[in-house]
């Protein structure tokens, strides 16, 4: 039977324990700011980039590895296995599946071995196609069995979540001037989703950000019936113990998850989304 590797890009925001557990190898993301250019996650966390763009700092720029550091990072995966399964983050919203691809083309016939997914999603939406990937292989399940179930599977996760407004997507050029200035006059809340890949503005909450973060976790939750109960993840950027409580609490009223599980988001992904995110990730039936 062939040895195969499940890698991912750090912005999967998967508990550093199970990444661990299930020796799932991840690519670094970087984050360059006014002080100098970090890994994220090994340098640079959430409450990193946050504390630091919140006292003032105004360059925060996020990047995906070059093809030459996928390159090296999957020919050091392929010393310990047959075959890999990347799973990177959306093409929509990052260079992260070209620059893979390009890396397999610099490798020869190594790069036959490797199956680069563009998950379509970003944090734990792409979490939730690794842990499906990881117990298809502990089953025996071929490479290319678990490649077609993540083109598959990638179409029934719902990657969402609030952000108190549109301040930081325009920092980081997802969201125009005029939107943010919108957004924070009117004291709006922009939820948005991934669909198809893309992220888009999926609807927005007025009013007091708790209250509104609450009315989020209600319409994702409260009426829909095709959600699998198997896992739900809550992953959010640097939100109170008491916020992320009460999130967990509406969510168990609303469905019965055999798990929940708390997660926080990457510095990539705060750092675009801005403090307070917070999101309900999971899969369809």
């Amino acid at each position: 039977m062939k040895r195969i590797g499940i890698t991912t890009d750090c912005v999967c925001d998967l508990p550093e324990e199970y990444l661990a557990i299930h020796d799932i190898d991840i690519v670094y993301f970087y984050i360059t700011t006014g002080t100098g250019r970090f890994r994220d996650g090994y340098e640079i966390t959430s409450e990193n980039i946050i504390e630091y763009l919140e006292r003032g700092g105004t360059k925060a720029e996020t990047a995906e590895p070059t093809s030459g550091e996928y390159k090296e990072f999957f020919e050091n995966s392929l010393k310990k296995y047959d075959e890999i399964i990347h799973i990177c983050i959306s093409s929509y919203v990052s260079g992260s599946v070209r620059n893979a691809k390009a890396a397999l083309e610099l490798m020869g016939d190594n790069g036959k071995k490797i199956h680069v997914i563009d998950s379509w999603h970003l944090s734990t939406g792409m979490g939730h196609m690794i842990i499906r990937a990881v117990e298809m292989r502990d089953a025996g399940s071929s490479a290319d069995e678990i490649a077609a179930e993540m083109e598959s599977m990638k179409k029934k996760v719902s990657s969402s979540f609030i952000t108190r407004s549109a301040d930081y997507l325009y920092r980081n050029g997802r969201a125009g001037k005029k939107v943010r200035d919108i957004t924070e006059m009117f004291n709006l809340h922009p939820v948005l989703h991934m669909k198809d890949g893309k992220m888009t503005l999926k609807s927005i909450k007025t009013g007091n950000y708790d209250k509104a973060v609450l009315k989020y976790i209600k319409s994702e939750l409260r009426h829909n019936r095709k959600i699998n109960m198997k896992r739900l993840f809550i992953t959010h950027a640097c939100c109170s113990v008491k916020t992320v409580s009460d999130v967990k609490s509406l969510a168990e009223k609303y469905c019965r998850f055999d798990e929940i599980i708390v997660t926080k988001a990457s510095a990539t992904v705060s750092g675009n989304c801005g403090p307070g995110a917070i999101g309900v990730l999971y899969v369809n039936e």
